[in-house]
């Protein structure tokens, strides 16, 4: 068995491990730094944040060739994949969604808030751990799976992240539009408007700000 090979069930695993103790780090942060418990998930259901899961699986399709590469060439890969990934998330939250999860424009070499140097050299290191300690931990987690469940757990997880991001995307956008005066003309957005109130999505997304236009 090739223990290298990437395929879709390692990948899910890898993205909702990533997600959950991405929200998991977020969270304990918060409370260690600021004395208490925030929300720090990205869809309305379940501990997930959402980038840190991408993140993982675009530094192990982006590093899983260099697991006998010397560590500066997968700093380097890394501190540039990691870079790159936590912009587009930022650019397309504000996009997307008109509001930002982070800002680093109080922080030096920073680009337009959304990444900056420090965080960048942490994704380096990240990278590193990531090749040499988390990716073979993988592979040997996968070997003792049995094939069904995983295939079973698998695509129970898709099915309820595409579920969950679907309702959050819609609960999301909803609020917008009520912020804008405007009414739910439909029952789908009278029902979001009933079940994902203003007061639940702020504390939902506590970490979350609306961009000035």
């Amino acid at each position: 068995m090739n223990t290298e090979k990437l395929t879709f069930s390692k990948l899910v695993w890898i993205f909702a491990v990533c997600c959950v103790v991405g929200f998991t780090v977020e969270t304990l942060w918060c409370y260690f730094r600021h004395g208490y418990i925030e929300s720090r998930k990205s869809l309305v259901y379940g501990p997930l944040s959402v980038a840190y899961g991408m993140g993982g699986v675009l530094l192990t399709l982006a590093l899983n060739h260099m697991r006998s590469a010397a560590g500066w060439k997968v700093f380097l890969a890394s501190f540039i994949v990691g870079t790159v990934a936590e912009y587009i998330c930022s650019l397309g939250q504000e996009i997307v969604f008109g509001s930002v999860a982070w800002d680093y424009s109080s922080l030096p070499l920073n680009i337009n808030g959304r990444v900056c140097l420090l965080y960048s050299i942490f994704w380096g290191v990240l990278g590193v751990g990531w090749v040499k300690l988390v990716m073979p931990l993988v592979d040997r987690a996968a070997q003792y799976m049995p094939a069904t469940l995983n295939n079973v757990l698998v695509w129970a997880f898709v099915a309820f992240f595409i579920f969950d991001s679907a309702l959050s995307a819609g609960a999301a956008l909803r609020m917008n539009e009520r912020e804008k005066g405007k009414p739910a003309s439909n029952s789908i957005e009278v029902y979001l408007d009933n079940h994902f109130t203003d007061e639940r999505m702020h504390k939902i997304y506590a970490n979350s700000r609306d961009v000035e236009k």
